[in-house]
């Protein structure tokens, strides 16, 4: 396992151009800026509700509240958004944020230091977010029965999602840091 995890790091690694990184980053901001909010808007037209992406878990009320008040229209659009856009967005930010941090890494540390290998860790993220969006989306296949297991399963991947994102931020700011520190070490020689 641990030579797939740095066979897959590597290849990364390798992949972690400029251009790379930008198209990586563009196709992100495509997906947060243009798509997400049209799919919100079409979600939940009025924009009375926290949809379930933005939350920090939820409970079986909260879920099939939500259900119930965005509507027949408003769960359609939301199927679309949990089995098509929302499974792809998080490939997307998977693939950004491993690039980045392995940009930030192969400057920052030395070639077999362990910290080359967290340039995967944006897949933990990604993983938690389809299986949340898995969860969520056979509860809309099923609605309006009611599977209040499923909603506090999609619930914990959601927590996890927003857990693992906020270690990305440090590994983020730790990788540029270093990078910035090594940096200025060898400015001083």
């Amino acid at each position: 396992m641990l030579k797939n995890l740095r066979r897959f790091s590597a290849y990364l690694h390798a992949g972690a151009s400029l251009k790379m990184i930008l198209l990586a980053f563009l196709s992100q901001v495509i997906f947060a800026f243009f798509i997400i909010p049209k799919m919100e808007m079409l979600v939940n037209p009025q924009q009375n509700q926290v949809l379930l992406e933005m939350r920090f878990g939820y409970n079986s009320s909260q879920f099939y509240g939500l259900m119930d008040a965005i509507g027949q229209a408003g769960r359609f659009y939301y199927k679309i958004y949990v089995f098509f856009i929302d499974l792809l967005y998080p490939i997307i930010y998977c693939i950004s944020y491993s690039l980045l941090l392995s940009l930030f890494f192969r400057n920052s540390f030395s070639s077999n230091h362990y910290f080359q290998l967290f340039n995967v860790f944006p897949f933990l993220i990604g993983f938690a977010d389809i299986f949340e969006n898995l969860s969520t989306g056979y509860l809309f296949l099923v609605y309006p029965e009611k599977i209040n297991f499923i909603v506090k399963l999609a619930s914990s991947f959601s927590l996890l999602k927003w857990v693992f994102s906020m270690y990305n931020i440090v590994l983020m700011l730790t990788g540029l840091f270093a990078w910035g520190f090594r940096t200025l070490l060898k400015a001083k020689k």
